[in-house]
């Protein structure tokens, strides 16, 4: 039984690897979606910038400048369009690993009642195997003890 608890004990283990290989994997995704976000926060800035210069070199008659503060506004929403696009990818794989997280922790949980139910049946077989050797025990100097009672009756009863 201890063979079979000990070989429970080390699955439970690995099960426990896994779920925390998981949770690390669910950290980088989580990770990911917040780079993301915070790229499409600082292309938003730039936009802002960009109309920002917009109106000054429109209020100033600047041509060339108003034509470049455009671009770099025009890329600056392309851009963010792309990492919008980035961060539904990643928040897709995100729920993806979160799954896979969440399927792992239930596993390595079951797991973990197995093994504590082996225990508990490991510790009341070795209880249960304990009584039996007392009451042998017991039993064995009874009947020791009723042996040696007839003998010395046996022997009273023959030397009277």
């Amino acid at each position: 039984m201890h063979a079979r608890l000990a070989g429970l004990k080390r699955l439970m283990s690995l099960y426990g690897d896994i779920e925390e290989m998981h949770s690390s994997g669910l950290q980088r995704a989580m990770m990911a979606v917040q780079e993301a976000e915070q790229a499409i926060g600082a292309e938003e800035g730039r936009a802002r910038a960009s109309s920002s210069h917009s109106r000054d070199a429109l209020a100033a008659g600047d041509s060339l400048g108003l034509a470049a503060a455009r671009t770099q506004r025009e890329i600056a929403e392309w851009r963010q369009e792309r990492l919008q696009q980035l961060r539904l990818e990643r928040e897709m794989l995100k729920d993806e690993v979160r799954k896979q997280y969440l399927a792992s922790r239930m596993q390595s949980e079951q797991m973990k009642y197995v093994v504590d139910h082996a225990a508990v049946q490991a510790e009341i077989a070795a209880g249960r195997k304990t009584q039996a050797a007392m009451d042998d025990r017991f039993l064995a100097r009874r009947r020791w003890s009723d042996a040696q009672d007839q003998l010395l009756l046996k022997t009273e009863i023959s030397s009277s």
